[in-house]
């Protein structure tokens, strides 16, 4: 699958820049590899800040507004059953977003460091573990624990345990996109430290 290729290309990359012993050759050599990119580093320049402003912008209000709102307005149910058919969409968006910023780094030479490609790095796989694992499962328990509400078990010992299991990964899942949202932060830094120069 696309994110499959996509997953396997930058974990190739990530465990490039991890291992090597002179980062300034590791960025050296994705220069090279952006230079064969078929678009101008102006066109690749305004797609990667089109992709960061979608993907940011994404993150910061479908966490910080709309989903605190929502969890606050709505019942819980409603509110479970409308996440778990936005938050597969979203993670797809933001891991797609975040695949054209690293592609379109490259062919940035003034931008391009070991601290951007590691920082867009950890927030792909960060969203991808979200998108692949961590919500689908997540989303699996809280309909389980549905069906033990409806059949009356709600004091049974597999619904005290489903309601165990989807608070870890809940938590986990908040935390890995709070992690993919950090990210995006530090890259953010270093490209206001690019324009600002």
């Amino acid at each position: 699958t696309f994110f499959g290729a996509i997953s396997i290309l930058y974990a190739l990359l990530f465990s490039v820049y991890f291992t090597s012993k002179s980062p300034a050759a590791t960025t050296n050599a994705l220069t090279k590899f952006g230079k064969h990119l078929v678009i101008s580093s102006k066109a690749a320049a305004a797609i990667h800040m089109l992709s960061f402003g979608t993907w940011f912008g994404t993150v910061f209000y479908t966490t910080f507004i709309a989903g605190i709102t929502m969890f606050k307005n709505l019942p819980r149910r409603t509110f479970g059953s409308l996440q778990s058919k936005l938050f597969p969409l979203y993670f797809k968006l933001c891991t797609g977003m975040i695949a054209l910023q690293i592609l379109t780094l490259t062919a940035m030479p003034d931008v391009l460091s070991k601290t951007s490609e590691v920082s867009l790095l950890v927030a792909f796989f960060a969203t991808l573990l979200n998108l692949l694992y961590l919500e689908p499962t997540s989303t699996q328990v809280m309909f389980d624990r549905y069906k033990l509400e409806d059949d009356g078990k709600r004091d049974s010992d597999e619904y005290k345990s489903l309601a165990k299991s989807f608070g870890k990964f809940h938590g986990i899942s908040s935390l890995t996109n709070l992690i993919a949202f950090c990210g995006g932060i530090v890259h953010a830094v270093r490209l206001a430290s690019k324009l600002a120069a």
